[in-house]
């Protein structure tokens, strides 16, 4: 996995009082707007699929005067984000805003779910987490990341700067854990700066070219609360260049930006980001990036669902470059 960014700004991706903007019962009313669909059209529609709520309690959901705790209201949820052609989880993830009222039941379940869509057997979190690769930081949510990768003149990638802006699904949580798979087997060494939170544990297992370690908030959330984390991870040097960096993101996020800066010296002939729904499936909608002043391009969806995000350059970029890499899988 990594983390993404933050600013000061109210409008930028890694401002925790922007990503607290949106309640459930705005982004579904938000949902029922855009659809032209009333509450009684939406009872409607769930009652034919079996699922039984009220006119009544839609309207309290809408309003903000009560939110779905029961596991039939949660199916429920769940059957909405279909009729209002949303993207898995998007109400769904909006639900850790409320607070815990007697037995509610907590949303902390589809996490291993969310991963185990986007993530096929045998991923690189897997081979490095083994039995507890689909339990990764199943007591937070993502809300917004951001991340820099920046390639020396090799065109290896040597650094990756992360921020990341994530809520707490129940009480105590404490830490979050990071997973960078590396795209050169050789790689002999990694090195993680922690500019927001704590570096509590690194393991670099080369033998599965991944780098893990946990970052600690310096106390233990509520739940609902928010937190950033940022970090920088350098890596060892390397001369087999870099093809492509590939994200997963197991949830729907508000905002994800990918920037990558090329060396001067090593300017690619081409380069192409793509999205993929999940590890198994092929890239889809591959689109050219254009290359700035600063030798930069950077990817930043309008609406960032569940899936793989991913930059891959021209395979012809020099002279004596190896043919296409296996992809990097950093992993929320």
């Amino acid at each position: 996995m990594n983390q993404k960014e933050h600013q000061p700004t109210a409008d930028r991706p890694g401002n925790p009082e922007c990503a607290q903007e949106a309640t459930f019962g705005e982004a579904l009313h938000e949902a029922l707007k855009a659809r032209g669909l009333s509450l009684q059209r939406l009872h409607h529609h769930l009652g034919a699929r079996g699922i039984s709520v009220s006119p009544v309690t839609l309207s309290h959901w809408q309003r903000g005067r009560s939110q779905p705790e029961r596991r039939q209201s949660l199916r429920a949820v769940a059957e909405i984000e279909v009729i209002l052609n949303l993207a898995p989880g998007t109400l769904q993830t909006l639900l850790t805003h409320r607070r815990p009222r007697g037995k509610a039941l907590a949303p902390t379940s589809h996490m291993p779910d969310a991963l185990s869509r986007v993530l096929g057997p045998g991923a690189p979190l897997e081979r490095a987490l083994g039995a507890d690769a689909y339990r990764f930081n199943e007591d937070l949510v993502s809300l917004s990341v951001q991340e820099t990768v920046r390639l020396d003149e090799h065109g290896c990638i040597d650094r990756y700067s992360v921020s990341h802006v994530v809520r707490a699904l129940n009480d105590g949580v404490r830490r979050v854990t990071a997973h960078h798979h590396l795209d050169d087997p050789d790689t002999p060494s990694v090195q993680v700066t922690v500019n927001c939170g704590s570096l509590e544990a690194l393991r670099f297992r080369q033998e599965v070219s991944s780098a893990i370690f946990d970052i600690g908030f310096g106390r233990p959330l509520r739940r609902g609360e928010t937190a950033i984390i940022d970090y920088t991870l350098d890596i060892g040097p390397r001369w087999k260049p870099s093809n492509h960096h590939e994200r997963t993101l197991p949830v729907p996020v508000r905002q994800y930006l990918l920037h990558i800066f090329f060396h001067p010296r090593h300017v690619p002939s081409a380069v192409y980001g793509y999205y993929g729904h999940n590890s198994e499936a092929g890239p889809e909608e591959i689109r050219p990036l254009s290359l700035d002043a600063s030798h930069s391009v950077h990817i930043l969806p309008a609406k960032c669902h569940a899936g793989i995000y991913a930059w891959k350059r021209h395979a012809d970029t020099g002279p004596g470059d190896p043919p296409d890499r296996p992809p990097q899988h950093p992993a929320d």
